[in-house]
Order: C-alpha cells, then sequence, then structure tokens
C-alpha cells in the first residue's frame, strides 16, 4: 500500500493553514531586546523542528521561568515539512523506506501518549478502511503533513517564557559582533541572537559540468531539480538530458511524464499524454540506482561479524593509531557481503557451511563487493534494450527481498554496517586518505545499492524506457558541450552523440564551502566565522566542528551545524532520522547553561 493524501481527512490537511497563521502571529515579535536571551534556527525541515522539539522539552524539565524568544527561519512557509516534504507536492513523488521508520518525537524517555509515529498518526487519520502496515509506503507530501502536525503539537505544548518568532525568508549574511553575538540578515530582518543553530539541509549545489561560473551558465541548465515544478517550463518534445541516475531523476522523470497527464496502466505500460520531453539519463558509471522492497523487522537481513564486540575492538585499536578504511573495513565489509550473499543462496544459517563453501569456490568465482557496486550492464540487441533487460533483472531481485535474494541480502550489508562505521569515521576517525577513497570513490556507490527506490517506482522507470520516453544511448561515460551561437548541448560519445535541449542536474551535492557551493557558508567562511574540517589534508567540504557539533572557532562562540550540513564529519545522515548523529540534545545543554549565565 501507498499512502497519500487522498487517503487522510481534510481537517489533517490544513496544517500548512495553521502555520501561516502562526507566521501571521509571529510577525509583530521581530523587534531586537538586549533583554531576553534570543536563539536562531536557521533551516525549517525536521531537523530545525527536531531542535525546536528538544529545546521546549528541555525548557519545560528545567523550569526555566525567564523569557526566551526563539527566531526561526525557513525559505518558504513550510516550517516543519521543509522542500523535501512539502505538502504541496505531488503524491507521486514518495519516500524510499517504509513508514514503520518514520517517527518525529524522541523515544529516549519512552513513549508518551498523543505523540504518534507516522504509522499510528495515519491510523488515526485515514479515510479508507486499508489497514496501516509499517512495511507501506507514502508520499512525500503526506509525510509533509504528518511532520506540520507533529509540529503544530510542539509549538502548542511550549511554556509562555518561551516566544517563538517564525521568519519565512532566506537568510543572507551572518555577522560576528563585538560582543560575540551574532547579527542574523535576512530579506527583511536583522536580528541579533545569542545562540545559533544552522540546520540547512540540502542546501548546496554541484560544480556545473560544463566548467564556467554559475552567471555563465545557459538558462537550459537547470542546476538543481528543485523545487520540481520549475520544470514545468521545459517544453513538450524537448530533449533533456539528466545528469544522474539515482532517486533526483525519478523525481525528476515522473514530473515531466506522471506530472504532465501520463497514467500508467494495471499491466505496467506507459500511456504517454503527448506533453512529455524526451529524456536522456546519464551518470559517471551509467547505473540506474538499485530498487528495494519494504526493509522492516523480520524482512531484514541481519550481520554475522559486525555487531557491538567488532566495533569495541576496532575504537580500542582507535586510541593507539586512526583506523584505516581500506585496510581495517574494507575486509570485514567483504567478509560480511560474502557471508549475506551465500547464506541466502543456500538458505541456512549454518556458519560453517556457508564458510566452508565460501572457501570451495575459486577466488575468481566469489561475488565481490566490486561486482556489487560497479556491475557491468549485461550486452543486448541495444543499450536500449541492454537497460530494459538490467532493470528487469533489479525489479525480480528487489520482490524477493532480502531474505530469499542473494543480492539484495548483500546491498543489506552496508546499510546495516552504516551505523557501526559512523561511528569510527566521526571526527576523523578514519586515516586521511582513506576517509577520501570512502567519501569520493565508494560512499555515492554504497548509496546507489542501499538506498533505494520502492519497487513501484522503479517499474515506472522501466515503463518509461520501454515507451521511449527516457532513451538510453550509452553504457560508458559521455561528455557534455554546450554550442552557445545554436543554443543547445550536446552529449557525445565515440559510438553516438545527441543534441538536447536543456539540462538537469539531478545529483544531490555535499558540503565544500572552500568550493563556494552555498552561498550562506560561503558568507560565513568570507567573515571567518568559518573554516574547513581538515582531516590529515584531506578537506571534505564541511565546517570544522567538534563532536557535538559546534564550529571550531578562537572565541568558542555559540554556533551549531545539525544534518547534511556535518556531512564529512559525520557519516551518513538522515533527514528523517531522530537517531542518527543526532546532535540536537548537545545544543540544548549548551542553550541551557548560556541561558543561566545570561539571567544571572
Amino acid at each position: 500500500m501507498i499512502w497519500k493524501t487522498e487517503h487522510i481527512n481534510q481537517n489533517t490537511k490544513n496544517t500548512h493553514d495553521e502555520i501561516q497563521k502562526l507566521i501571521n502571529n509571529s510577525a509583530e515579535n521581530t523587534e531586537v531586546s538586549a533583554s531576553i536571551f534570543s536563539l536562531g534556527i536557521i533551516g525549517g525541515g525536521p531537523k530545525g523542528m527536531y531542535a525546536l522539539e528538544e529545546l521546549i522539552d528541555k525548557i519545560k524539565k528545567e523550569n526555566c521561568n525567564t523569557n526566551i524568544r526563539v527566531y526561526w527561519w525557513n525559505e518558504t512557509t513550510h516550517f516543519g515539512s521543509g522542500p523535501n516534504y512539502q505538502t504541496d507536492q505531488d503524491d507521486f513523488l514518495l519516500i524510499n523506506y517504509c513508514i514503520g521508520h518514520i517517527d518525529a518525537w524522541d523515544r529516549r524517555d519512552g513513549v508518551v501518549d498523543n505523540q504518534l509515529n507516522f504509522v499510528q498518526w495515519i491510523e488515526q487519520n485515514k479515510t479508507i478502511d486499508s489497514e496501516v502496515q509499517p512495511t507501506d509506503y507514502a508520499s512525500r507530501a503526506l509525510v509533509g503533513h504528518y511532520l506540520q502536525s507533529t509540529l503544530l503539537q510542539i509549538i502548542d505544548s511550549k511554556p509562555s517564557s518561551i516566544e517563538l518568532v517564525l521568519i519565512p525568508e532566506s537568510v543572507e549574511a551572518i555577522q560576528l559582533t563585538a560582543n560575540a553575538n551574532f547579527r542574523v540578515e535576512s530579506v527583511k530582518h536583522q536580528v541579533l541572537i545569542d545562540n545559533l543553530l544552522l540546520a540547512t539541509g540540502h542546501c548546496y549545489q554541484n560544480k556545473s559540468l560544463l566548467g564556467c561560473d554559475e552567471d555563465l551558465l545557459p538558462n537550459q541548465y537547470f542546476r538543481s531539480a528543485y523545487p520540481i515544478t520549475k520544470l514545468e517550463t521545459i517544453p513538450a518534445q524537448s530533449k533533456v538530458g539528466i545528469i544522474g541516475w539515482g532517486l533526483t531523476f525519478i523525481d525528476v522523470a515522473l514530473a515531466l511524464t506522471e506530472g504532465r497527464g501520463g497514467t500508467f496502466d494495471d499491466e505496467g505500460n506507459y500511456i504517454a499524454s503527448g506533453h512529455e520531453p524526451i529524456l536522456l539519463p546519464f551518470s559517471r558509471n551509467q547505473l540506474p540506482i538499485m530498487p528495494r522492497g519494504p526493509i522492516y523487522g523480520q524482512n531484514t537481513y541481519i550481520l554475522q561479524y559486525i555487531d557491538d564486540k567488532w566495533l569495541q575492538s576496532v575504537q580500542t585499536l582507535s586510541k593507539n593509531r586512526k583506523i584505516d578504511f581500506s585496510k581495517d573495513i574494507l575486509p570485514i565489509l567483504e567478509k560480511e557481503l560474502k557471508y549475506a550473499y551465500y547464506s541466502t543462496l543456500l538458505q541456512t544459517d549454518d556458519v560453517a557451511k556457508v564458510e566452508n563453501y565460501i572457501h570451495s569456490l575459486p577466488e575468481e568465482e566469489l561475488f565481490s563487493y566490486h561486482q556489487l557496486l560497479f556491475p557491468s550492464i549485461p550486452q543486448a540487441s541495444s543499450v536500449q534494450e541492454a537497460y530494459i533487460h538490467y532493470l528487469d533483472n533489479l525489479i525480480l531481485e528487489a520482490e524477493k527481498g532480502e531474505l530469499r535474494s542473494p543480492l539484495m541480502a548483500a546491498t543489506a550489508v552496508w546499510r546495516e554496517a552504516s551505523p557501526f562505521i559512523a561511528e569510527i569515521y566521526k571526527m576523523g576517525g578514519f586515516t586521511g586518505d582513506s576517509h577520501n577513497y570512502l567519501d569520493k570513490k565508494l560512499f555515492g556507490a554504497y548509496c546507489r545499492t542501499s538506498y533505494g527506490p520502492p519497487i513501484q517506482n522503479m517499474k515506472k522507470i522501466q515503463a518509461l524506457l520501454k515507451a521511449g520516453i527516457i532513451k538510453t544511448y550509452w553504457i560508458d561515460t559521455v561528455e557534455l558541450d554546450y554550442i552557445g551561437h545554436e543554443k543547445h548541448f550536446i552529449l557525445k560519445h565515440s559510438t553516438h552523440q545527441e543534441q538536447v535541449d536543456f539540462i538537469i542536474d539531478a545529483r544531490i551535492a555535499r558540503p565544500d564551502i572552500v568550493a563556494n557551493n552555498a552561498s550562506l557558508y560561503q558568507n560565513l567562511y568570507e567573515n571567518k566565522i568559518i573554516k574547513p574540517f581538515d582531516n590529515e589534508g584531506y578537506l571534505p567540504g564541511t565546517v570544522a566542528m567538534n563532536s557535538a557539533g559546534k564550529v571550531k572557532h578562537p572565541q568558542h562562540i555559540p554556533l551549531y551545524f545539525y544534518g547534511s550540513n556535518t556531512e564529512g564529519v559525520f557519516l551518513d545522515n538522515d533527514s528523517l532520522s531522530r537517531k542518527k548523529n543526532n546532535i540536537a540534545p548537545f545544543w540544548v545543554n549548551e542553550v541551557i547553561n548560556q541561558y543561566r549565565s545570561f539571567t544571572k
């Protein structure tokens, strides 16, 4: 089952209107006052909301009675949901894991009445008789309604001592004052802040494949696919090159087809509306993201060798030296992968039997991580047919699930091992060279194989390939050129070249403050408020911070980072998770200590 906004009652869908009322009511509370302790949160997505909830909960427990003012900025009025889960997006844009994993509340203190997880919330608000299962999927818009409902509940629970000011504006600059306060400047406001948290999410942009500055790019080059509505300007029948074969590519493909009136029939065929462009995806390795079935509870593969005891042994080793990912971690990942693959193939959990079988095979016949991460597209009568057959096989394996498909069991290894590896990775726990190798060579491939879309969405991509809406001409890397006087692009390879009218960059950019790929962080960098994180000469692109997410600065200023802007210092953030790399409690503890000093 895929739950959509049409499946819940109308009152529940009024969340954005209620948030707009709060924005209007708080517009009067922007007058600066030196007598009020002021906090700032920049970023109105889930991480910003989680930080706010953590703050409110702590202040209530600490019985802080003196007024605190919280300024909360977001680029739009979609507080709580952020851009990824905006409630006004189409219902065919889905989350890529099942609903049982979504819970906007921190459960460290146990379950609290009326603090519903996503499954419970759907159950409470649905208008159809279908039973809600944790293995179901949902549209991102529906998740957005859940998040905004949660936000309204959080705000309703705040004590009167907390003033909350919602500012739906982009923050353009942050200045450090002589008193070590922050002057935050947005479109219509300048506010002095005593403590600042940045939860800015995916605000970065990739370098253009044309190698020119942003202001020199032609208008037909979209540096980002979002907001997806901007793609409505692309005319029907035009040719669109799409950089990337990942989750964002799927969003783009569906927006330009299903979002334009096309439909998929019960047999999985695409019925065109006539308003579609032609889509030509390409990437560095030309490999589509792998789909996956619902991963929840007993449907989940369990690791054999990597566990808490193993982690403790590595952490003991790290007291004397940095860990080398290639030498110390990859071998056991390879061992786990082989065990996952062959134990599933043999359908046995007899460790000795599986290990003996593995040892009996010639080395060249063994399934390996290289085969999983960088497979070859099997040859067929045409490149188009090769991709159709390749997706056929991926969908078939995903439908079997990771307890019956050796391939899908192998893909589960990184997902299950990632929390352990993240503990070693954080704060530059790997050697600089191996940190670089993991980030630049392997991480994207791990994500492509372990964090894929629902099967239904990959079936839609397959249908678009069969219908000729998506066209593939290359299995190898292609080059991109722009012919300025003719105002079109060329995708070229020795075997084939294709003229296209538009380019959409469908890659998710990582932080790179030195390369200036986010204007706010460039402002902080130029003002010497932040500096790059450096691990033995490797610069992953993010800000130098401590393990609590606090910026490293000579004046020990109270500036914190939370979420995607910590990638490179922390590993594998999840925008919806309150467990992975949850540094909000550290921020709140500092806020409380600073607040007490302020009110003495």
